[in-house]
C-alpha cells in the first residue's frame, strides 16, 4: 500500500497568474542572481521600439526649435527649411535640415562665429548618414537623430537589467519604469530636435548603469572605472552646465567597491577578528585600489577643463549677463546697493530684466567693458555667500520652475498636420503629471529627493542586501546631491532666462528618482525579513538502526 500523501488541493489565485506575480515579485534580494544574455537584449529592443513608436507613429512629434539649433549642426554644413521669423519657426518642428555652406560669423555661438562642442555630435554624424539611408534626402532629418538616440537607450536599458537586484522579472519592471519616465513628452522630444539635450539624458542615464556596475563588480574595478570615467565624460560634454556633476563622480570613484577577495591564510588564524574587519585592514594594498581612481580622475578633471576653456566665450558672457540682469537686479531689494558691491556704475540700473536682445541691454551701454571686466562667475558666487538670505527666493523660484517642465513656447507637431500653432503633445506624460500636481506644493520635489537619499543611505550601508542591492543605495547617494548641484549651476548662471528649458535636466535626474525609489523601497522592505531556516537534508542523516531482535 502506498503511503505517499494525496495532492493538496490549492485555491485561489489561479496558477497563471500566480506565476506571474512571482516572477515581478523581487524576490531574494539578498543574494545576486545572473540573468539569461537573451533577456535584456530583447527587452533593449522593445524599449527602443516603444520609443520610436512614441516619437514618430501616427505623427512625428518632438521640439520646436528657439535658435539654438543652428549652433549646433551647422558645422555638419547643413540649415533649417524653416520660416525666418522667430515667431512663426517655434509653432512647429521642421525636422529637415538641407546641405548649406556657412561663412564668417553666420555659422557658431550665437553669432561668434566661435565653435560650440558637444558629445551630442557623436549621434549627429551617424544620424546624417541614417537620412541618407531612410530615404529623407541630403543633409540631416532630425527623426534619424531620435533613431540613435532610442537605439544608445535601449543599449543603456539592457546593461541596466543586468546590474539590477531582484528577480529577472522584478529587474524587467523596474527597466520598464525606467522606459516610462524617459518616454514623457518633456524629455524624449527633445531626440527630434537640433538641441544637445538627448546627449545630457543619455549621459545622465548612462552615468547610472556605470557606477552600478562599478559598485556591484569589485573583480572587474578597473572596467567599472573606465565605463564610469566614459559616461560621465559624454555626459559632461554634454551641456556647458553639466560641467557641476564633477564633484559627485568624484564622490562615487573615491567610494570603492567592496573587496571580495578571499582572507589570506595568516589572517584566518587570528581569532576574534570578524572577516570584513580583516578584509578592510589598512596596508599598501588600500593605496593600490585608489591609485586607478585617482588617475582616472585627473584624467576626467583634464578633459573637463579642456573642454570648458573650448566653449564659446560668447557663452560665458551671456552667463554672466543673466546672472545679473535677468536674475540678480530684478529680484534684489537694493538693486543699486548690489551693483556698488560689483564695482559697476550705477547706470546699469536701467537694463536691470533685459537680456542682451531687449533693446535697451546693457551691451549698449558705454560701462559695458567695465562689466566684461569686473564681473565673473567666482564674484558672482561671493556675492550669495555673503547675501545667503537671496538664495531662499532663487530656490523657490527654481521650484517653481521644475515643476512646469513643458516648454509651451515651443510646438510639438509638423506643420500641415492639423495641429495648432504651439500645440504641445501630451499622449503620454506621466512625469508631467506628476510635477503639475506638485505645482501648489514645490517643495514635494525636495521632499521626493530627500526621501530618495534617506533611503539610499540605508540600502548602501545594509548588511543584508546583496551587493546590487548596496550598489542601487549608493547610486541614489550619488544622484541626489548631482540634482542639487546642477539646479544651482543653473540658478546662479543662467537665471530667469529660459529657466523651464535650462533646469530640464535636473528634472530629468528627478524624475529617474522615481523608480529608483520603487527599487530601494523593495530593497529596504526585502532585506528586513529574515532568511528561511534551512530544514536538515534527510539524505545527510544517518539510516535507522534496526534492532537486532527484530527478524528480517
Amino acid at each position: 500500500m502506498s503511503l505517499t500523501p494525496p495532492p493538496l488541493n490549492r485555491r485561489g489565485t489561479p496558477s497563471v497568474f500566480r506565476r506571474i506575480l512571482t516572477q515581478l515579485s523581487p524576490g531574494n534580494v539578498t543574494h545576486d542572481g545572473a540573468v539569461r544574455s537573451w533577456i535584456p537584449w530583447l527587452a533593449g529592443c522593445v524599449s527602443t521600439a516603444f520609443l520610436l513608436f512614441r516619437l514618430l507613429v501616427p505623427t512625428t512629434v518632438g521640439m520646436g526649435d528657439q535658435g539654438d539649433g543652428r549652433r549646433l549642426l551647422c558645422p555638419l554644413g547643413v540649415a533649417n527649411l524653416r520660416p525666418w521669423a522667430y515667431g512663426d519657426f517655434t509653432r512647429y518642428i521642421y525636422p529637415r535640415w538641407e546641405p548649406h555652406e556657412w561663412f564668417g560669423e553666420a555659422c557658431g555661438a550665437d553669432g561668434s562665429g566661435e565653435p560650440y562642442y558637444s558629445s551630442q555630435t557623436l549621434l549627429l554624424w551617424p544620424a546624417k548618414a541614417l537620412s541618407a539611408l531612410l530615404g529623407w534626402g541630403p543633409g540631416l532629418d532630425t527623426r534619424a537623430v531620435a533613431i540613435m538616440c532610442c537605439i544608445v537607450f535601449g543599449v543603456l536599458t539592457a546593461f541596466l537589467i543586468t546590474q539590477l537586484p531582484g528577480r529577472v522579472g522584478f529587474r524587467l519592471l523596474a527597466a520598464a519604469l525606467f522606459t516610462l519616465v524617459s518616454a514623457d513628452g518633456i524629455f524624449a522630444d527633445f531626440f527630434v530636435s537640433g538641441y544637445s539635450e538627448p546627449a545630457a539624458f543619455l549621459g545622465v542615464y548612462a552615468t547610472v548603469i556605470a557606477l552600478l556596475y562599478w559598485w556591484r563588480h569589485p573583480r572587474h574595478r578597473l572596467i567599472g572605472l573606465l565605463l564610469v570615467l566614459a559616461a560621465a565624460a559624454f555626459m559632461i560634454a554634454a551641456k556647458t552646465q553639466t560641467a557641476s556633476f564633477i564633484p559627485v563622480i568624484v564622490l562615487a570613484l573615491c567610494w570603492q567597491p567592496e573587496s571580495d577577495r578571499p582572507l589570506r591564510f595568516r589572517d584566518s588564524k587570528v581569532p576574534g577578528i570578524d572577516a570584513r574587519v580583516r578584509r578592510r585592514r589598512p596596508g599598501r594594498a588600500k593605496v593600490g585600489r585608489y591609485a586607478p581612481a585617482l588617475a582616472g580622475l585627473l584624467l576626467l578633471g583634464t578633459f573637463t577643463a579642456a573642454f570648458s576653456n573650448a566653449q564659446p566665450q560668447r557663452f560665458t558672457e551671456l552667463n554672466l549677463y543673466n546672472a545679473v540682469f535677468t536674475e540678480m537686479l530684478p529680484h534684489s531689494p537694493a538693486p543699486d546697493a548690489d551693483l556698488r558691491w560689483l564695482g559697476l556704475d550705477p547706470s546699469f540700473i536701467d537694463s536691470s530684466g533685459t537680456t542682451v536682445a531687449s533693446d535697451n541691454a546693457a551691451v549698449y551701454n558705454p560701462h559695458y567693458e567695465q562689466f566684461i571686466q569686473k564681473v565673473s562667475l567666482s564674484k558672482i558666487g561671493l556675492f550669495y555667500i555673503s547675501h545667503p538670505d537671496r538664495l531662499a527666493s532663487m530656490a523657490s523660484r527654481g521650484l517653481d520652475a521644475m515643476t512646469q517642465p513643458e516648454l509651451g513656447y515651443l510646438g510639438s507637431y509638423e506643420d500641415g498636420t492639423g495641429h495648432a500653432p504651439h500645440e504641445k503633445e501630451r499622449r503620454f506624460a506621466p512625469v508631467l503629471l506628476i510635477f503639475t500636481a506638485f505645482r501648489d506644493a514645490p517643495g514635494l520635489l525636495v521632499g521626493l529627493q530627500l526621501t530618495t537619499l534617506f533611503l539610499g543611505f540605508g540600502a548602501a550601508f545594509s548588511a543584508r542586501s546583496s551587493r546590487a542591492g548596496r550598489a542601487v543605495g549608493k547610486t541614489a547617494v550619488v544622484l541626489v546631491p548631482a540634482i542639487w548641484l546642477q539646479f544651482w549651476a543653473v540658478m546662479m548662471t543662467e537665471g530667469q532666462s529660459e529657466t523651464y528649458k535650462h533646469l530640464i535636466i535636473a528634472d530629468y535626474m528627478t524624475a529617474l528618482c522615481l523608480p529608483l525609489l520603487l527599487i530601494l523601497i523593495v530593497v529596504q522592505l526585502r532585506s528586513q525579513i529574515p532568511a528561511p531556516a534551512l530544514k536538515p537534508d534527510s539524505r545527510s542523516e544517518s539510516p535507522p538502526q534496526v534492532s537486532a531482535d527484530v527478524k528480517v
